[in-house]
């Protein structure tokens, strides 16, 4: 004897919440195909926003200089490196480099 047993999609959960409306999938029809490759902008931490390749040589030497100054990340050392060549500078070439820099 076979048994009528509901399957377990025609099973009725207790405790189940009725949607009020029926669910209708919206379909954007004025995006097109090339909306989908769109870049999307990442937001996150400023000093996570770049990345840049450097050789293993230039890579050992950040290394060992975040190590001489107990520094935990590569931005901290790289941005201590630019601290140190910018107080060298000459006054006129700190208002060259202040202005190039803010056109860019």
């Amino acid at each position: 004897m076979v048994s009528k047993k509901p399957s377990i999609l025609q099973r009725k959960v207790n405790g189940a919440i009725k949607p009020k409306e029926q669910y209708h999938e919206t379909v954007n029809e004025n995006s097109s195909k090339g909306s989908d490759t769109k870049k999307v902008s990442k937001k996150g931490p400023r000093n996570q926003k770049k990345s840049m390749k450097i050789s293993e040589d230039a890579y050992k030497d950040l290394s060992v200089l975040k190590n001489m100054q107990h520094v935990k990340f590569d931005y901290e050392i790289i941005q201590l490196l630019f601290d140190k060549f910018y107080d060298d500078m000459s006054e006129e070439e700190k208002r060259r480099f202040t202005v190039i820099r803010e056109n860019i």
